[in-house]
């Protein structure tokens, strides 16, 4: 049993409404080969049950369309919807709870995201919203900021710093602030922080911070960063040679491809970026040209032979 009249009038006339407020320029003879209706029926569509439309017949080619200009209430241009939809998209794998909030903000009433699907792996700071809203007002009004830190070996030590960025690192959230004692830039990683609190007053920001910060935005690959951006020549085989040389890492720049092996340069702000990887991949990089880093990495080695060795002891 086929469609009601009356419904298929409205599927068609919602369809053509539609279409107009994208922005298209519809063609009667067109539309009336897709609904199967004749021409008289398109145009009474268009010249009297849609009369209330600010609907414009163009001279050169015949085809309907709404003046410019105008969008029915509620909607916006179809690059300006897309752009919201996509944003609320994102916005939802930061904090579920934002959704809401961004349907407000962004489009002025609820709306669906569900034309898109992302999954930016984005860190969950839903339990550390205070502080994440503490440190984002910190960093808009440049006001001075003191908190408790845990560090990698889960000491606390009491910090001071004026707040630049809060920084998205590969999923996972970064304070990037000028620590005070240290006078220098850091990164400090956001769940690690306790007790934020403000200081009265406001700091003069650092034109030379600033433009680090825009300068690194682009290519910075790593949540590490100091005043120094380093590089060290590295060797790669075997297994390594065939992934990396396919699949580099941004701080990875491949200088020459020789029969047995690459030789490659790596930029790093922390040490530990340098190590990560090679370990990774051991036995297959060598560090060519800082004898610093390979000692530490021999001395990472020792220990860690150390400790297998002596909890294969115990055992």
């Amino acid at each position: 049993m086929g469609k009601p009249e009356y419904d298929k009038a409205m599927y068609r006339l919602t369809t053509i409404i539609c279409r107009l407020n994208v922005g298209e320029a519809l063609d009667v003879r067109d539309l009336a080969e897709e609904f199967g209706v004749s021409l008289r029926t398109i145009q009474k569509d268009l010249n009297e049950r849609l009369s209330h439309l600010p609907i414009e017949r163009r001279r050169e080619d015949g085809r309907y369309r709404f003046i410019d200009g105008y969008r029915l209430r509620g909607t916006g241009e179809p690059d300006a919807i897309l752009v919201a939809d996509l944003l609320a998209a994102m916005i939802r794998n930061v904090n579920p709870e934002y959704s809401k909030i961004a349907d407000h903000f962004l489009r002025g009433r609820s709306f669906s995201t569900s034309c898109f699907l992302f999954h930016l792996d984005i860190e969950d700071i839903s339990a550390h919203g205070d502080a994440f809203r503490l440190l984002n007002q910190a960093v808009a009004l440049r006001q001075q900021v003191s908190f408790t830190y845990l560090n990698n070996r889960d000491e606390s030590r009491e910090y001071t710093v004026h707040p630049y960025r809060l920084a998205n690192l590969r999923g996972f959230w970064y304070l990037l602030a000028w620590d005070l004692a240290a006078d220098r830039l850091k990164s400090f990683i956001f769940k690690k922080i306790s007790s934020p609190m403000i200081h009265p007053g406001n700091y003069r920001a650092n034109p030379k911070v600033l433009e680090e910060l825009e300068n690194i935005s682009t290519e910075i690959s790593s949540p590490w960063v100091s005043d120094e951006c380093r590089t060290v020549r590295l060797k790669i085989t075997g297994r390594a040679r065939v992934y990396l040389e396919r699949n580099p890492p941004s701080s990875l720049t491949i200088e020459s491809r020789e029969p047995e092996h690459l030789l490659a340069s790596m930029t790093y702000y922390s040490d530990s970026e340098v190590l990560i990887l090679v370990k990774q991949w051991l036995p297959d990089i060598f560090i060519l040209d800082q004898e610093r880093l390979a000692e530490k990495l021999k001395s990472d080695l020792e220990a860690y032979c150390r400790s297998v060795a002596a909890t294969g002891a115990g055992a």
